[in-house]
């Protein structure tokens, strides 16, 4: 029923694509599946026959009662009785009849074994895989080569208990590996009512790869039926292929390939997608070219110590991944591709680095990106018995070759990085005293003229430690006095690929409050705080609390708005009865009255089918290291909730949702929920998603004219609205996708 339905559906939408997607399967279908029974067939070997009685009756017959034990070198046979022709390589055995391989164990009354055809045939039988999988077989054949094969398979339940629901198979086949199972004519009923027809599936037991399809990929959305029906290669033990045919009821055909190889040396992947006619992006923009990704991804050994890195991806246009993700769940986000080549040559002592760098915007309001051309870095380091020496130099050359460039930002820029450093340290069972000096000169030069940024550098370092041991509780409290000292101030105030960073109670005692290169807090400093933890070994409860302050010797005029002192920063992170966890980061203002900063998660896990996480994330003011936004909400705090939650409503019934909300527009940016039936063998569900993401078709090929258009109040935004369909014969193996990264933070990771 299920069937026919799902068959109407595409026709009323795919007259054409119809026959190609059908063509494929077929092909699939008959070429793939014979080819893996092509092995060599030879007869089973008897090793040994034990009995209580054994009598010899006409002729080559023999007559065994009472604990009948045959051993072979594939299968033991047990029964009450049996009578063996040697002549004919036949046994007959009736009398709680059990056969017994590596993995397979059948149950049955009356027996019939074949030992020239290698053929069982069973009457009342019940088996038995892995002790996992419950059910009756009208014949069982087990083949030499260790193949097993199940014949009008019928498994109702993963016990003999309740039967919820229903599984016939026309054949099931257990390959050699024992990690391989395929599949034909598989019929899924629950309660009697048919939900599921499948021709034909290989399938994997655990987490090994086979060859055959996976899990269609079907969704409801903004586009009609969306559906992907992915087929694996597993070309080799290190090689593999997956060709994924795909139709989207409102644009069309189109087919997307992944190839991954593993070597002694290298690893990586090549993938490539392609929409020959995307009748609806026609339709919207008028752009009739055929629509295509690619991407290459790789990582080479030369040598003990020499690594290349390759990264690149291409796109036909850049509303692809706005309409085409290759992943159907609607999870990626790309507002640039990257396009590198990276060397990293490293010892004991010495890393150098190499790197080619481009960008291809998708967003039509990035334009933050340099490229490099090359970015060049060397990093050596020594230590003699307590004294370190430092030696880090960077050559870059940077290029912005967009042909609209509304920040005024260079083409060409050099930057030449260098900096030489000494360090001491001497640590005891209760104190650190660490020294570092050095100094660093950078210079910037573009095509007229040369900019010097500079400064020399000293820093102080004092931790005391104080522990206490009672028992299965360790206690520890650490006191930290730093002393930082800069002879110089920024005369470079762009960054090129710098960021602030968030404040927490590592970055405080950071000489530099700035990722990257270009900028550097200048002020004078010094830093208190401690660091408290707490370790019970018996229950594995523990508690880590920090809090610090920096003071500075002039006021600081950017971070802590015209302020002598930072703000407070406060870390929590405790685990309480392996249950509940808690982790947290605030900054305080210097008043103690407000909080300009702070992250919150929250984890409840009661086991692996019960577990809330609840995150947060807020910020009072947002620092722009270059111009100022283009938003018209850059004022706007940041404030996100969110919510992540599976629950178990039954035994066979879970649900499962997730939430982000934006609290400083009071909107839900993504609500996912659903619910999911599965018991030991079998899995299926339904998830309802509704979120915003970006919407950029007003500025298609129109970039020089995008930041003019804010001002009309463009809609950036659009509501994306989808239903997915999932399900999984977990009993027979692990063949296809799951929704598991939908349910899963992003912003908070």
């Amino acid at each position: 029923m299920e069937q026919s339905m799902f068959k109407n559906t595409l026709k009323c939408h795919m007259p054409k694509e119809k026959y190609i997607v059908s063509w494929m399967i077929i092909f699939y279908m008959i070429i793939i599946p014979n080819a893996l029974f092509a092995d060599e067939q030879r007869e089973i070997e008897i090793r040994s026959i034990d009995a209580k009685i054994i009598e010899s009756i006409e002729g080559d017959l023999l007559k065994l009662k009472g604990n009948v034990i045959i051993k072979t070198d594939t299968v033991e046979l047990w029964s009450d009785e049996a009578l063996y022709d040697r002549n004919n390589q036949e046994i007959r055995l009736e009398g709680n009849v059990r056969a017994l391989s590596k993995n397979l164990s059948v149950n049955a009354q009356k027996m019939k074994a074949d030992f020239q055809s290698n053929s069982f045939y069973l009457s009342e039988s019940s088996f038995n895989f892995k002790q996992r999988g419950f059910g009756k077989a009208q014949s069982v054949s087990l083949k030499i080569n260790e193949n097993i094969e199940l014949l009008n398979i019928s498994i109702s339940s993963c016990s003999n208990e309740k039967i919820d629901w229903n599984l016939e198979a026309g054949e099931i086949t257990i390959l050699k590996d024992r990690r391989n199972v395929v599949t034909k004519d598989i019929k899924v009923e629950i309660n009697d009512v048919p939900i599921l027809y499948l021709p034909y599936i290989r399938s994997a037991i655990g987490k090994d790869n086979f060859s055959g399809f996976l899990t269609p990929s079907i969704k409801q959305g903004k586009d009609g039926l969306d559906m992907s029906i992915p087929y694996f290669i597993s070309l080799a033990p290190n090689y593999d292929l997956t060709i994924s045919p795909r139709y989207i009821e409102e644009r069309g055909l189109g087919f997307a390939t992944e190839g991954r190889f593993l070597t002694n040396n290298s690893e990586g992947s090549l993938a490539f997608s392609h929409f020959a006619d995307d009748r609806k992006f026609k339709d919207q923009t008028g752009y009739g070219e055929k629509r295509w990704a690619s991407r290459v991804n790789s990582r080479s050994k030369l040598g003990s110590n020499l690594l290349i890195y390759l990264d690149s991806e291409h796109v036909s246009d850049d509303l692809y991944f706005e309409d085409l993700n290759d992943d159907i769940l609607g999870s990626q986000q790309k507002d640039f591709l990257n396009k590198s080549l990276a060397i990293r040559f490293h010892n004991k002592n010495l890393t150098i680095k190499g790197k080619l760098n481009q960008f291809q915007n998708l967003n039509p309001f990035s334009y933050d990106e340099y490229e490099t051309r090359p970015h060049l870095n060397l990093d050596y380091f020594n230590k003699f018995n307590n004294l370190g020496l430092r030696l880090i130099t960077d050559f870059s050359k940077f290029s912005f070759e967009e042909g609209y460039n509304p920040l005024q930002k260079d083409n060409d820029l050099k930057r030449i990085y260098i900096e030489p450093s000494v360090s001491f340290e001497k640590i005891s069972h209760s104190s650190l005293t660490s020294f570092k000096a050095g100094q660093r000169d950078v210079n910037y030069q573009n095509n007229t003229s040369s900019t010097d940024n500079s400064y020399k550098w000293a820093e102080l370092t004092h931790k005391i430690f104080f522990d206490k041991r009672n028992g299965s509780k360790f206690k520890s409290l650490s006191p930290i006095t730093k002393l930082i000292w800069l002879d110089g101030e920024n005369r470079f105030n762009k960054s090129i690929d710098s960021k602030f960073l968030n404040l927490n109670f590592d970055t405080l005692f950071n000489k530099n409050w700035y990722s990257g290169s270009d900028l550097f807090l200048e002020q004078n400093r010094l830093i208190l705080g401690f660091e408290h933890r707490s370790y019970d070994t018996s229950n594995g409860d523990e508690i880590y609390l920090s809090l610090g302050r920096a003071f500075f010797d002039e006021q600081e005029n950017n971070l802590s708005r015209n302020n002598k002192h930072s703000s407070y920063v406060a870390e929590l992170m405790t685990t309480i009865s392996n249950n509940l966890s808690i982790r947290g980061v605030l900054q305080i203002d210097s008043n103690l009255e407000t909080i300009s900063s702070g992250q919150l998660g929250i984890i409840y896990k009661k086991d692996q089918r019960n577990n809330i996480q609840l995150r947060s994330i807020y910020k009072r003011h947002i620092k722009y290291l270059n111009e100022p936004s283009i938003w018209k909400d850059a004022d706007l705090p940041i404030n996100q909730l969110e919510l992540i939650s599976q629950w178990e409503l039954s035994d066979q019934l879970l649900f499962f949702g997730k939430i982000s909300k934006d609290l400083a527009i009071n909107y839900s940016r993504d609500i996912s929920y659903g619910i999911e039936y599965s018991n030991c063998c079998l899995k299926l569900g339904v998830m309802k998603r509704k979120w915003k993401d970006q919407n950029y078709y007003n500025f298609f090929n129109m970039k020089e004219e995008a930041f003019n258009l804010l001002d009309e109040d463009i809609l950036l935004e659009r509501e994306r609205d989808n239903i997915y369909f999932f399900f999984e014969l977990t009993e027979l193996g692990r063949f296809g996708k799951t929704i598991s990264e939908v349910l899963t933070s992003r912003s908070f990771q």
